[in-house]
């Protein structure tokens, strides 16, 4: 892995540029702090993926991971659950560009359910693989899922984490305000 790593660096698809561009434009920010989370997962994805053995529809997996928080920002939302949110416009993106239905449901599924506090096996490798990535992101790598520790930190080298909590922070206390009955279902408890 390259000491610093970009989202252009990655992007190898049609769809894949496009669900950049959406971050881009609702974060109204070029390599921001939200995009670097979602490269970040990618990046951890995939390492998850590969400890494992696993095969991942990268595709999916970056999409997915780029998206998975866009829910939460007031122009990406119509007021719901910022997951299922993120979730929608991942499925409606892979369906506005031709893409098989389960595939788009896999998209849909992997941000709707990466803050579930249960094992996600069942709806898909990337769904799972995407949820644990995240939690190793959001506890800075206290929470490892198997991955050793020089792994984690070669991807937190490779996309800096610099303003992520200072973004996420601003965000959830913005949709505590606005939208307060909808953050306990983002763990999906029921």
């Amino acid at each position: 892995m390259s000491p610093s790593v970009v989202a252009p660096d990655l992007v190898q698809t049609d769809l894949e540029q496009r669900f950049l561009d959406v971050v881009r434009e609702t974060t109204r920010e070029l390599d921001g702090p939200m995009e670097r989370h979602g490269l970040r997962c990618f990046l951890l994805l995939e390492r998850l993926a590969e400890a494992r053995g696993l095969e991942v529809d990268r595709e999916v997996a970056l999409c997915a991971s780029l998206v998975h928080d866009i829910g939460i920002y007031p122009s990406a939302s119509h007021g719901g659950v910022y997951t299922d949110e993120s979730g929608e416009l991942a499925e409606r993106m892979f369906r506005e560009a031709g893409a098989p239905a389960e595939r788009a449901r896999l998209c849909a599924d992997a941000c709707a359910y990466h803050h579930a506090v249960r094992p996600q096996w069942e709806r898909g490798t990337e769904v799972e693989l995407l949820r644990r990535a995240d939690q190793i992101e959001v506890f800075a790598g206290l929470v490892r899922h198997g991955l050793d520790r020089e792994a984690v930190r070669e991807v937190f080298a490779a996309a800096p984490r610099d303003r992520f909590y200072a973004e996420v922070g601003r965000l959830l206390l913005r949709a505590l305000r606005d939208r307060p009955t909808t953050l306990p279902r983002i763990f999906k408890l029921s």
